[in-house]
């Protein structure tokens, strides 16, 4: 088994720490033991994730839950609605309000027994998403914000309701790593520690402001554009971290590959789905965004990925019981100093295994990202990934909210359908949703073809149908396999009509 590579030295020191602190330089350190988190206090309390400024989910059952002493009885109360629990033999006591319409002005949602009571202040009612995953989720819009200015934020007080909550990390920073109280053997009851919810605003935008997801932003900008609801977001992502750090261990055992993993002291399977999915089960959601993959593109067995990924997918519909909960993906990103036509690495096959899991699950969409290659793995533009989250959103979770009349846009990416060979010339046939046409722009295009020695060259490109592109090189006489932006630096210069980029792919399957 590979662990994570240790960069120790020049201008990756930095990369490595935005990707995840405990992955750098942990040969020269002691381990870090793993400890308790902090017990719940005696007495009535909410859970550590309702705070001033929260939004809960419109139009579906919520639970409010929290703590009080065994058998004490709890009245939650809020937007004219008063709901009665029994505290348990833990302490826990959970309520659920009906179903509520959207509501911008905020509310106080408090939680009595006997003589004492605690509330908070300006809840919202809306849509509330997920977030999930590593660095290019956790990274904040204050390094991110792709040209959104403060001036921009201050002209638009609406998007005061747009609230992000981060489930681990605080200001802007992955949690500490001096107490590991957030990575957890046996899933927990609770969060680590109280967590407040930031409301949008020109301070999002300060050096070191309080996290608050780029992507996520950038997603909830759209929706709340498109809505005119408040949008909720909680955020989970940890710099550094591997898709089975985010689904329950015990669900992972009959994954062969990962067998060696469950004898790590800390990063074991399920270290994070126990300390932050598990301690908000309760909380309701319209859907989900994971953004992972880049660490375990540099982990060995790269093929751990896809049957992980695929895990937490499953989890996590079951942990908040929803089967067919909306699940996006944000495809991993490119990285390096140049374009490359060609170059592979085992990036490519978790790209890959991203789009087949998309293709071959229900109610799962996708953002491609790799047109945009960055000089470390952090994209840039977030922006752009907000935009074609939300054709997804709106196509498939949302149809229903379009204006009359209005089609909803395209939103996923082409993918190879088959191959064949005429004279010199490889005939590639893509699908596209709805039979969207295809545009060639630029040179090189990003193939490369191959014959029957699977020795690949770059190859000319043109459209010879809506969706067809025939490829060839002079170098190759009669060519059987062809990649696409199949490189670490890709060049991807064929998109859908209405400009989504497609995503790398191959015709074969050789080593």
């Amino acid at each position: 088994m590979k662990r994570l590579p240790v960069f120790c030295g020049g201008t990756l020191v930095f990369a490595a720490l935005l990707l995840g602190a405990h992955n750098v330089c942990a040969a020269e350190q002691e381990p870090p033991k793993l400890v308790p988190i902090t017990p719940v206090a005696p007495g009535l309390q909410l859970s550590r994730l309702f705070n001033d400024h929260m939004v809960l989910q419109r139009e579906k059952p919520v639970k409010v839950w929290g703590w009080a002493n065994v058998g004490e009885e709890v009245t939650v109360s809020f937007a004219g609605q008063a709901r009665t629990a029994r505290a348990d033999v833990a302490g826990r006591w959970v309520v659920q309000l009906k179903p509520m319409t959207a509501r911008a002005e905020g509310l106080e949602l408090s939680a009595t027994s006997g003589t004492s009571k605690v509330t908070i202040k300006d809840v919202l009612v809306g849509e509330v998403w997920l977030l999930g995953g590593q660095s290019n989720m956790s990274f904040p819009l204050w390094i991110r914000s792709d040209g959104f200015t403060k001036a921009e934020a201050g002209a638009h007080p609406e998007y005061q309701s747009i609230r992000c909550v981060s489930t681990l990390h605080g200001d802007g920073a992955d949690p500490s790593y001096e107490k590991l109280d957030w990575i957890q053997k046996e899933p927990q009851q609770e969060l680590p520690f109280k967590r407040e919810w930031v409301v949008f605003g020109p301070d999002s935008l300060n050096l070191h402001a309080p996290a608050f997801s780029a992507f996520g932003f950038f997603f909830a900008k759209n929706l709340y554009d498109q809505l005119k609801v408040p949008i909720g977001l909680v955020d989970t992502s940890v710099g550094g971290t591997l898709a089975h750090y985010w689904a329950p261990g015990n669900e992972q055992k009959k994954i062969p590959e990962l067998e060696p993993f469950f004898k790590e002291e800390i990063w074991f399977p399920g270290c994070l789905y126990n300390s932050t999915i598990g301690p908000i089960r309760d909380l309701t959601f319209r859907g989900a965004w994971f953004y992972m993959g880049e660490n375990n593109s540099m982990t060995e067995p790269v093929s751990i990925f896809e049957p992980t990924y695929r895990a937490v997918i499953a989890s996590w519909r079951k942990t908040f019981d929803m089967p067919d909960m909306p699940f996006g993906i944000v495809q991993t990103a490119s990285c390096g100093s140049g374009k490359n036509v060609y170059g592979p690495g085992p990036n490519n096959l978790v790209q890959e295994a991203q789009l087949r899991i998309q293709r071959t699950t229900p109610n799962v969409g996708i953002v491609i990202t790799t047109d945009e290659v960055h000089g470390d793995l952090h994209i840039i533009r977030k922006q752009s990934h907000g935009e074609r989250a939300i054709r997804w959103a709106m196509a498939e979770v949302y149809a229903k909210s379009l204006p009359r009349g209005q089609k909803p846009r395209t939103w996923g990416s082409p993918v190879f359908k088959s191959a064949k060979t005429k004279g010199n010339r490889l005939i590639l046939q893509l699908e596209t949703m709805g039979g969207e046409p295809l545009k060639l722009t630029g040179t090189p295009a990003g193939f490369v073809v191959a014959g029957a020695d699977k020795q690949f060259h770059e190859a000319q490109a043109e459209l010879v149908g809506k969706t067809s592109v025939a490829i060839w090189s002079d170098k190759v006489a009669q060519p059987v396999a062809a990649r696409f932006g199949w490189s670490g630096t890709p060049y991807i210069n064929l998109w859908t009509e209405s400009s989504l980029p497609v995503s790398p792919f191959r015709t074969d399957e050789w080593k």
